[in-house]
């Protein structure tokens, strides 16, 4: 690992911290001095504020800011902050024991009282109004006796923060780990991991370690000789052989069987009603003659009776203008009596305009006929999804390994949850959790809710909208683990990686599984986090395809400020439903057209390299059907969750590299690399089944140790 140049952000970082505690301390200082009126001012406000004995106030304000602002330049942990603010408070409470004798409310009161004398330096401060909110609060619930318990509670927790672990050693005592205690809970409970690798993980011995790194490649250390780095000696009790599931391989789950189609409900296959034949020629007529009344002679060449539209094609003199056809949509919609219509005006290489006018009865297209009737061309195709039946009845399926990436959009009612929702559903029909993963994202907290325990979840269902944006970024360095994998065995993308390890049993590598992340309301997460979500967005759709991750998103609000350009720009595949204007229409599709649409599954679709949208009326699958598929594959197999999503509260680095020295797995890391004299992040997740969040915590601060360099 070769030392980084300090990018321009964090230089620029650095000197808003510098300015931030020139400015407090200068502050600070007038304030001390009473320098003019300002600065009378400022001292004066200070007493009002925080009490006599101004100047101990100003330097504990200067200690924290100095703790908070220069955290990581200082090395200094979150447990001298923490302790900072105690002795803010027991500075607080002592102080009010010994001035005052009122307690609770009363004290606040008397407080309050005297807040002009105090300002105008008539009567003494005491401790401050800041103090007496806090005494007073706190007085009121365990009164002064109570309060004296409190103070010697916190100097004791302070002695323990500050020299706990100097006392640990000297009495020879393993103190908890209290990150890992006071570390917050999370907002709603999550499912508890099963014993990982990494718990059960035995020292190697050092034989082991040089084989393991004979057999994969990783880039060679440059060490620092320190006689503060001693090469430690290594036990070798037995290796115990434990499946880990981490982002870059899965467990196989040998035993899982894909779900029957019997689960869903059966379909009666009829080729057409006869209500829609006789209203087809009917309109087709009616068509034609109404046509004729504005002078557009024209004849009807066929017409095609779909699922909920009937398109009829209809060849004007090559004297006509097309352009007049479709000016006269509005005419034709109410002398055929129809909701709505779309003109397609010509037909793409057809000598002929269609026109299409809603079916007097709807024959919805189910997900079994579809299912059951996958051309055998498309069969292996892991990644293959139902869209539903074009207007000439023929079945549309979707392949998100050629997309590589899904853009869904449409108003409420329009059908948009129930696609995804197929989609899911076919995904658990057709793959194990071995072959595909997902990471399901759900501000709305409803939409997943069948899919809560189903064991292709890389991760517990994302509700929160903050948590949403983090998942993401840990999405991205994923993406970036598996090509640093890819580059490690000399492969190019997941498929030629995945025949590698099935040529080359001697690498003892596993199957790498695809992982497929659906959003499901993207408005709610550029509301609250647009940069970071759009930035991640961007970074997967344009890199991630070769690394076998696939990202569906889907909103209700097709603006401009939540489908962004960068967006659009980035997910070429997409699906518009029934939208209110034709100004949404072109935010989804570049086109107008998604304003004509019916609802209840009518939906526009344009793939990759398409130039014009398909009509398409989407398959239907009733919730009874995902909840009974997504039972079969709860049933089976609990979900194997990527440890890197269980932390996600960590994934901005706030803890910087000293965090990761309270890693169970820290020592052996450091162990294995001075025994080996070699280290990469690639090389501890192969070895350690860590995730690429924890590996490279723990890569940053052996650096920072100097261990590696």
């Amino acid at each position: 690992m070769t030392m980084k140049k300090r990018s321009k952000k964090a230089i620029q970082e650095e000197m808003i911290r510098v300015t931030y505690m020139a400015i407090i301390i200068m502050v600070l200082v007038i304030a001390y001095f009473k320098q003019g009126p300002v600065g009378l001012f400022l001292y004066r406000l200070s007493l009002v504020l925080f009490g006599t004995y101004p100047l101990v106030n100003y330097l504990l304000i200067a200690l924290i800011s100095l703790l908070v602002l220069f955290k990581k330049k200082l090395k200094v942990s979150y447990k001298m902050v923490i302790a900072a603010f105690i002795i803010f408070s027991v500075w607080y409470l002592y102080m009010a024991l010994s001035m005052t004798d009122y307690v609770g409310l009363d004290y606040i009161q008397h407080f309050l009282g005297r807040m002009k004398p105090i300002f105008l330096e008539q009567l003494p401060a005491e401790i401050g109004l800041i103090g007496a909110l806090f005494y007073g609060g706190i007085s009121a619930l365990i009164h002064q006796g109570g309060v004296k318990i409190l103070i010697a509670t916190l100097i004791i927790l302070v002695i323990y923060l500050l020299f706990g672990v100097q006392i640990a050693k000297l009495l020879n005592i393993k103190l908890p780990s209290i990150k890992k205690a006071n570390k917050p809970a999370r907002k709603k409970p999550r499912r508890k991991l099963k014993p990982s690798a990494a718990d059960e993980f035995e020292s190697p011995s050092a034989a082991t370690m040089d084989e393991a790194i004979a057999k994969s490649e990783t880039k060679k250390a440059v060490f620092i000789d320190s006689e503060s780095v001693t090469k430690p000696q290594v036990v070798a009790p037995p290796v115990k052989e434990v499946k880990v599931t981490s982002a870059a391989t899965v467990s196989t789950f040998e035993n899982y069987t894909l779900p029957s189609l019997n689960l869903l409900d059966a379909f009666k296959s009829k080729k057409g009603s006869s209500l829609n034949n006789i209203a087809a020629q009917r309109k087709g007529k009616q068509l034609i003659d109404l046509l004729d009344q504005f002078q557009i002679p024209a004849e009807l060449i066929e017409y095609h009776i779909g699922p909920a539209i009937t398109k009829f094609e209809i060849r004007p003199d090559s004297n006509v203008k097309v352009s007049k056809i479709a000016s006269l949509s509005d005419n034709i919609k109410m002398n055929l009596k129809a909701k709505d219509i779309r003109i397609e005006a010509p037909i793409p290489g057809r000598n002929a305009v269609g026109v299409e006018i809603p079916n007097v009865e709807v024959t919805p297209v189910r997900l079994l006929e579809l299912i059951e009737n996958i051309p055998e061309a498309k069969k292996d195709k892991q990644l293959l999804f139902i869209l539903g039946k074009n207007l000439m009845g023929q079945a549309i399926y979707g392949e998100l390994d050629k997309m590589p990436h899904l853009l869904i959009a449409g108003a409420t009612g329009s059908g948009k949850s129930v696609a995804v929702n197929a989609l899911i559903t076919t995904l658990l029909l057709r793959t194990t959790p071995s072959q595909v993963k997902m990471l399901l994202i759900d501000p709305k907290k409803v939409e997943f809710t069948p899919f809560h325990e189903i064991p292709h979840l890389i991760a517990p269902v994302v509700s929160d909208a903050s948590e949403a944006a983090r998942a993401l970024k840990v999405m991205v360095g994923i993406m970036e683990e598996r090509y640093e994998l890819f580059a490690s065995v000399e492969t190019r993308n997941i498929s030629a990686y995945n025949e590698k390890v099935v040529n080359e049993p001697h690498l003892h590598l596993e199957i790498m599984p695809k992982i497929v992340v659906i959003i499901d309301e993207l408005a709610d997460l550029m509301a609250v986090a647009g940069k970071d979500v759009e930035g991640s967005i961007q970074r997967i759709t344009q890199l991630a395809r070769a690394a076998g991750i696939h990202l569906i998103v889907a909103t209700q609000r097709p603006s401009t400020d939540v489908i962004t350009g960068i967006i659009k720009a980035n997910i070429p595949s997409r699906i518009a439903f029934a939208v209110t204007s034709h100004i949404d229409s072109r935010t989804i599709l570049d086109a107008s057209g998604a304003e004509k649409l019916l609802g209840y599954g009518d939906m526009l679709y344009v793939p990759i390299g398409e130039p014009h949208p398909t009509r398409i009326q989407g398959v239907f699958v009733s919730d009874d059907e995902v909840k009974r598929v997504a039972q079969a594959a709860t049933g089976q197999a609990k979900p194997h969750f990527d440890d890197a999503f269980m932390e996600l509260d960590g994934v901005e680095g706030n803890e910087g590299y000293l965090g990761a020295l309270d890693d169970p797995l820290y020592e052996e890391v450091k162990a294995y690399i001075i025994a080996t004299q070699r280290a990469s992040t690639s090389m501890i997740q192969r070895r350690f089944s860590l995730g690429y969040n924890r590996a490279a915590r723990i890569m940053d601060t052996l650096f920072e140790q100097n261990i590696i360099g």
